[in-house]
């Protein structure tokens, strides 16, 4: 796992190969007693969600609507870290039927927002009426991106780094690839194997 300051908020590095398994990534240590967690306040998940392309820039509430404002936007996050805990499990092929009816609803909710918007190579794709950056259209992309990901084939290459307090998740089509980052879990473990055998006397 690897990451950078973006606006002097620590954000993952986009390693996933989509934008929904980077999302899963905005968490580290799954299964683990402690994880790391970066989406920490509703404002880093819609910059998360700016510096991965899925919204425009973050917006602010205006005067007057800060109390209804943040209420939503602890309401969204909270939806979106569900979201995260049930995507993760179906990304992996691990989902039970919440994990799955969870997801279809956020997805469901996120269709009936967007609009279907062709792309410059023709194909369609759903993207949210309006995105001027708030936490709900965050989710709301996000939600599309995970439904782009869950029906396409790209899912079935989908493997989580065993990396020590890891657990990233990524796509590789070809099979050979077993960390997120061979800069980052790679080494590091290179570096533990080397220093069990020194220390072993081997």
């Amino acid at each position: 796992m690897s990451w950078r300051l973006v606006d002097g908020v620590p954000l993952p590095d986009a390693v996933g190969g989509h934008p929904a398994l980077d999302f899963c990534n905005t968490r580290a240590g799954w299964g683990a007693g402690r994880p790391k967690e970066y989406l920490r306040s509703p404002d880093v998940l819609a910059l998360w969600a700016r510096e991965n392309g899925l919204v425009a820039v973050p917006s602010r509430p205006r005067d007057g609507t800060r109390g209804v404002a943040s209420r939503e936007q602890g309401s969204a996050l909270a939806r979106a870290l569900a979201l995260r805990e049930a995507l993760y499990r179906c990304a992996l092929r691990h989902g039970t039927d919440p994990d799955w009816d969870l997801v279809s609803l956020e997805a469901a909710r996120a269709r009936a927002a967007s609009v279907l918007v062709p792309a410059g190579d023709g194909v369609a794709t759903w993207r949210p009426r309006a995105a001027p950056g708030t936490v709900a259209d965050a989710l709301r992309a996000i939600a599309l991106a995970a439904d782009a990901l869950l029906t396409c084939e790209l899912v079935t290459f989908v493997a989580a780094c065993p990396g020590a307090g890891c657990g990233w998740l990524f796509a590789d089509r070809r099979r050979r690839r077993r960390w997120c980052s061979m800069a980052a879990c790679g080494n590091r473990a290179k570096a533990r194997r080397y220093a069990e055998r020194h220390g072993a006397g081997v």
